[in-house]
């Protein structure tokens, strides 16, 4: 039920007439004692306004933080604050109904400043609304926390991230997936796990990034080129893990889940305690989960050795002052998961065979044993982390992490002379360092200034696939946002130099030891502006530039996860991405909101697995063949989500995505104008339905949503893109979900479950390296029961 404004400002006027004298009275007791605050005789004053209709908001709080003094706008939704000195204040306004903002200013002279709010939609119909937000970046950004993130626990980090526009995943099997941004993934899009730049063998495509979702509290993606922080080779965008601020309140908390997956029969338990010391500014979390599955099925037959188990372990505890602070954190990643048997074909006969015949010749029942061939993968991470506060102007932080990262893989056929070890052993070290100062200068300029490195050391044993390496990566950047009224300008460049040193032995037994030096550099403009009447605009030009990775340049021979054969190019060279990007959003409106963002990105020497059209036979047997190879290529397409609130309790959710990608330089040449492995047109909706809370039952927060999922046949494909098999036929999937939570006793359980091809459809995803010989998986149920749990409070 919707309250006019008007009549919300009438309601509040004889609750105002009888509390300002008395907040005015508590204003002007501090100011009576000149030895608690000084009295320099300036003034800031204004009005309290809505954004939209410009009219005065009486009762609306403004809050100086870093003098502890509030006032209440008045009558007419004047303010004002006496006896000011010179100096940086921050005004936090907020009113009911009406999004909370925050102001920055530095006074010199008396200052008269007028405070907008927005009506805040969900406030005014008591529910969450996601994807409302103003934005804060001239970047497109999309952000995947609360009930949404809530939805995709039991789902792999790759999978989860298809909730939001534009990101989709490449797969490799039913339990293996990696986020794609705008048609991009690998080593361009860069993934941030609790603030730590991640460093594996990413370069996969069947490499799932070794990260425990079910820590995490938010994910947040920023699209397009986003060099200029992270590093220059985040070409796609990056995906930033955040786990949740560590608990500033004495206390022990914690919660744990219970998920169940009919499909592959999987089960997890994880569980969080977290806790603050009462007499020292120290507080600790420990984070825990277990999952282990069985073998998936599609709706005709059993995918033989997909089951895959993982164990996670994280800890961290931090000591925080006012002008100092340090932070440790570890956490131990562990997984081995199962590969298609029917992947790793033997006889070229077989191979074709096994693709023509369009499902495995190998089923047979359900198992929860993981026989060869497998993949086994340890990941450490520890972090280490300290700030200082530099006075008023900022925070001065230090980062140090070291990661090991142990990938074993084992073939179809154990070697006879040592059964149980693995043909390839991969072992990668990586040092981090990031030293940066965060500030806010006085002039409404704010941004950051830093210097990175990266050492890493690539070890192998058994037979080759990619060599060993050394990797040295020294960075500089500086990034600046001004922002005054209604618009916000933002700068950054960065300058990163790679040096790169290999040992190759090739297939002739015959040792190289090249050396490569790269040097990249990244930079971007934007700006943002706040239109007014719920619209902002975003736009942001990107330059970055990404050398190419040791797999791009010496592979050679067997990529076991994806079944493939791969051979590299060492005469690859840097590519530079220039990404144009514009997003505009329609947000806090009591019912329509949503966003568009276009992008244009041209990448120059793009690198690509171009697929070959005979398979490679080894000593193995045949498997598909692929090669590097480097191209220009243009990118570009559009995203879109739409909410509309059809009542105060019944709401559509709409997402689509359209990526496009060329091959520019085949105009006057006989190979494909297009490129392999983007992800086809799709649309995605959903009706949810929010019920009333029943206190008088226990339940709260219930709800129950149906929607679908549609993408299209990927038709920019041809013969010389996909010589093995064509691309699948499109397909449309049937989802829902319903969620509670109920109260027993004093305890809250949240309980939810999620149903995926619901009418289990038959398809095969373009995005999916095992589409040629299995189908996708069948119907599958998601269950799920969260505890949120209060062990100790505050005495």
């Amino acid at each position: 039920m919707f309250i006019d404004k008007n009549l919300q400002k009438l309601l509040l006027l004889p609750f105002l007439l009888f509390v300002q004298p008395l907040v005015a009275q508590q204003m002007l007791q501090p100011e009576l004692r000149p030895e608690v605050k000084q009295d320099c005789g300036l003034t800031i004053s204004g009005k309290v306004l809505d954004h939209d209709t410009r009219t005065a908001l009486p009762g609306a709080t403004i809050y100086i933080p870093q003098l502890d003094r509030a006032a209440i706008a008045d009558a007419y939704g004047n303010y004002h604050f006496h006896h000011l000195c010179q100096g940086n204040y921050t005004l936090k306004v907020s009113f009911i109904g009406y999004t909370t903002e925050t102001y920055s200013l530095r006074i010199t002279t008396s200052t008269v400043r007028d405070l907008q709010l927005h009506s805040d939609a969900a406030m005014l119909r008591s529910i969450e609304v996601v994807s409302t937000k103003i934005i804060a970046e001239s970047q497109s950004t999309e952000v995947l926390k609360g009930r949404q993130l809530q939805q995709t626990e039991g789902l792999a980090l790759g999978r989860a991230l298809e909730k939001l526009p534009g990101v989709s995943s490449l797969q490799t099997g039913p339990n293996v997936s990696k986020p794609v941004i705008h048609g991009l993934s690998g080593s361009r899009v860069l993934i941030l796990n609790n603030g730590v730049r991640h460093e594996a063998q990413q370069w996969g495509d069947e490499h799932a990034p070794e990260i425990d979702a079910l820590a995490a509290t938010e994910l947040k993606v920023v699209k397009g080129a986003a060099g200029v922080r992270y590093g220059s080779d985040a070409i796609a965008g990056t995906i930033l893990v955040n786990p949740s601020p560590m608990p500033d309140t004495v206390g022990v908390s914690g919660n744990v889940s219970l998920i169940g997956n009919t499909n592959g029969r999987m089960g997890t338990i994880a569980g969080m305690v977290q806790g603050k010391l009462q007499h020292l500014p120290i507080s600790w979390r420990l984070n825990s989960s277990i999952k282990k599955a069985g073998d998936s099925h599609t709706p005709d037959y059993i995918l033989k050795n997909t089951g895959f188990e993982e164990q996670n372990l994280s800890a961290a505890v931090a000591y925080n002052r006012e002008k100092f602070g340090a932070e440790a954190y570890y956490s131990l990643f562990h997984s081995k998961t199962g590969i298609l048997t029917s992947a790793h074909v033997g006889a070229r006969d077989d191979l074709l065979n096994a693709i023509e015949r369009g499902r495995p010749e190998e089923t047979g029942s359900f198992s929860y044993n993981i026989d060869r061939p497998y993949q086994d993968v340890s990941h450490h991470l520890l972090k280490l982390k300290g700030y200082y506060t530099t006075g008023d102007l900022g925070k001065l932080l230090f980062t140090y992490a070291f990661q090991q990262n142990a990938r074993e893989e084992f073939d179809k056929d154990a070697p006879r002379h040592a059964p149980e070890a693995p043909e390839l052993h991969l072992d990668l070290i990586t040092h981090t360092t990031e030293l940066v100062w965060e500030h806010e200068l006085p002039s409404a300029v704010s941004g950051s200034l830093g210097v990175s490195t990266i050492w890493q050391n690539n070890t192998y044993e058994g037979r080759q696939f990619i060599p060993f390496y050394k990797n040295f990566t020294a960075g500089v950047f500086a990034e600046e946002k001004w922002r005054s009224g209604n618009l916000q300008l933002e700068a950054g460049a960065r300058y990163d130099f790679k040096d790169l040193r290999v040992k190759n032995l090739d297939r002739y037994n015959t040792l190289s030891k090249p050396t490569y030096k790269f040097h990249n550099l990244s930079g971007s403009v934007g700006a943002l502006l706040d239109v007014g009447y719920h619209f902002t605009f975003g736009t942001n030009l990107s330059y970055a530039s990404r050398a190419p990775h040791p797999n791009e340049l010496f592979a050679d021979g067997i990529h076991h996860g994806t079944a493939s054969f791969e051979r590299g190019d060492p005469d690859l060279t840097s590519e530079h991405a220039l990404n144009l990007s514009a997003t505009l959003n329609y947000h806090t409106n009591p019912r329509l909101n949503g966003g568009i963002s276009l992008f244009y990105n041209n990448i120059y020497n793009y690198i690509y697995l171009q697929p070959a059209r005979e398979p490679m036979l080894t000593i193995k047997g045949n498997y598909l063949a692929y090669f590097y190879k480097q191209t220009d290529a243009r990118f570009y397409g559009a995203d879109l989500y739409l909410t509309y609130d059809l009542t105060s309790q019944l709401h559509l959710n709409t997402k689509a995505a359209i990526v496009k990608a060329l091959n520019t330089e085949t105009e006057n040449t006989e190979n494909s104008k297009y490129l392999p492995g983007i992800p086809a047109d799709r649309i995605s909706a959903d009706l949810q339905y929010d019920f009333n809370d029943h206190t008088n039952s226990g339940l709260s927060d219930s709800f129950v949503s149906v929607g679908g999922l549609m993408v299209a046949r990927q038709s920019r494909s041809d013969s010389f893109t996909d010589p093995n098999m064509p691309a699948p036929e499109g397909y449309f999937l049937l989802n829902a979900e319903a969620g509670t939570t109920l109260k027993i006793g004093r305890q809250p359980v949240i309980l939810s479950v999620s149903g995926n091809n619901l009418l289990n459809t038959v398809y095969r995803d373009y995005q999916n390296r095992m589409r040629y010989f299995a189908a996708e998986t069948a119907r599958m149920l998601l269950i799920r029961i969260n505890l949120p749990l209060v062990l100790k409070q505050a005495s």
